[in-house]
């Protein structure tokens, strides 16, 4: 829209606008939409973070630190298992992990919740722990271990399924839980860790 300035210092417009329409109407008028736009801008996008219920960051979080405890167990029993079967289930849970932390760690940008998917300490100290065992002590343990992660991990998804408020979330918990329970039966879980 194009104003003209008249001569008693009125906006004189060239389209459509009432001549009484000083230039402090139209800068209210424009300081109103601009306000109203940026509010319906943050209301459709929900604050990113703010707008995850804090129920779903701590599953964003809790998934994530079972994803990498998966990966890197997955590394060593690739690497050090004795059992052809117990390598087999840590390539897969390699492939599988790798996959969704990727997907977890987009999904958790997108929702602007902060996150990286790296051991904790506590993750660190058990993995060398693991290092050090190595035959059948290895196997056992590590099976037990994973076994045990799964079988925590298929409620924390079955729950998240269930009970997210946020669509994309509720989504990426159902695609994995899937998984989550293929993993347990693979590492001797039984059936009632469905949930």
């Amino acid at each position: 829209m194009l104003l003209l300035l008249g001569s008693r210092g009125v906006m004189q417009p060239e389209s459509g606008l009432p001549s009484n329409c000083s230039y402090k109407t139209m800068k209210t008028i424009s300081q109103f939409a601009a306000v109203t736009i940026t509010a319906l801008t943050l209301a459709t996008t929900g604050f990113g973070a703010d707008a995850v219920s804090r129920e779903d960051k701590e599953f964003l979080k809790n998934a994530g630190e079972l994803g990498v405890t998966e990966v890197e167990l997955g590394k060593l029993a690739v690497e050090k298992a004795s059992s052809p079967e117990l390598k087999a289930l840590g390539a897969r849970l390699v492939a599988a992990h790798t996959k969704s932390n990727q997907e977890l760690v987009a999904l958790a940008k997108a929702k602007g919740v902060e996150m990286t998917v790296e051991p904790t300490v506590v993750q660190k100290k058990m993995l060398a722990d693991f290092r050090a065992k190595s035959g059948m002590e290895f196997d056992k343990e590590l099976m037990e271990h994973v076994r045990k992660d799964h079988d925590k991990g298929v409620h924390t998804f079955a729950d998240a399924a269930a009970d997210s408020k946020d669509a994309d979330i509720k989504a990426f918990a159902v695609k994995n839980v899937a998984m989550m329970r293929e993993h347990h039966k693979m590492a001797g879980g039984t059936e009632d860790a469905s949930h």
